[in-house]
């Protein structure tokens, strides 16, 4: 059950995301949409939306951080001393 309600909660997250998306993209290109035409641009805008929003939802999922694995300091090992024969 707990999987279904992600599913939705996602869902109404992405609809918010585009949404915000949409409405912004929409405020800074009204000269476009003058140029296109309404029902022209609003299908470009939808498209555009979908593309924009892939990255942002992937990015706000929660991902719990990887556990670190222990670091072993390892002595340094002793130096050899070699004595030569005379």
């Amino acid at each position: 059950m707990a999987k279904k309600v992600n599913k939705e909660a996602k869902k109404q997250l992405l609809k918010s995301t585009k949404a915000g998306i949409r409405e912004k993209i929409e405020v800074a290109l009204k000269d476009i949409k003058e140029q296109l035409g309404e029902k022209e641009f609003k299908k470009r805008l939808k498209k555009a939306a979908v593309l924009f929003s892939e990255g942002i939802v992937a990015a706000k999922k929660t991902i719990a951080p990887k556990k670190e694995k222990k670091k072993i300091k390892k002595s340094a090992a002793p130096e050899k001393v070699v004595e030569l024969a005379v």
